[in-house]
């Protein structure tokens, strides 16, 4: 996602098309959320209310198993130049 990421455009962009359809088809899945900015906005929270949510305490990105998963590529990534070679490589990983 180019541009800075509002929580009205973590709503609009990638909650209301993206994740909340996939819950929908999925009964009883629960999404995980680190509590960036954008996650905690009242936005983005009464959004939500709809889902089951797993409580995070605040500051606490070291728990999120996504961690892992970016450490790894950060491993594996070779020295880009623009957005566009960076892009590339992560489609390649």
């Amino acid at each position: 996602m180019r541009g800075t990421l509002t929580s009205q455009r973590y709503v609009d962009d990638i909650l209301r098309h993206h994740i909340g359809p996939f819950l929908t088809g999925l009964p009883g899945a629960i999404f995980q959320q680190d509590n960036a900015r954008p996650q905690t906005a009242r936005v983005t929270q009464d959004f939500l209310r709809h889902f089951q949510t797993l409580p995070w305490p605040a500051r606490s990105s070291g728990l999120s198993p996504v961690e892992h998963v970016w450490d790894q590529l950060k491993q594996q990534m070779t020295s880009c130049h623009s957005v566009h070679d960076l892009e590339l490589a992560i489609q390649d990983l």
